[in-house]
């Protein structure tokens, strides 16, 4: 099989024999999809820093810095 193939809705193409505008529409949806799997892994890492972050306040937080809501509303 050639090295300059695209496999689309399980078939192979040999993109030398498409059109140049249908090499370009595959040249980006290849990039749109490798952008995809980046976002995804950079919102992962997001959403496990979230879960430190928050568990890491919690051990931090000092009751001293705890504001008596009750004495706030009454004013």
């Amino acid at each position: 099989m050639a090295d300059n193939t695209v496999v689309f809705d399980g078939k192979t193409y040999d993109l030398n024999e498409l059109s140049d505008e249908c090499q370009l529409a595959c040249s980006l949806l290849q990039e749109v999809q490798q952008e995809v799997v980046l976002q995804s892994r950079k919102l992962d890492i997001y959403r496990a820093s979230s879960v430190t972050l928050t568990q890491k306040v919690k051990e931090l937080v000092s009751e001293d810095a705890l504001v008596d809501e009750v004495a706030s509303t009454e004013d």
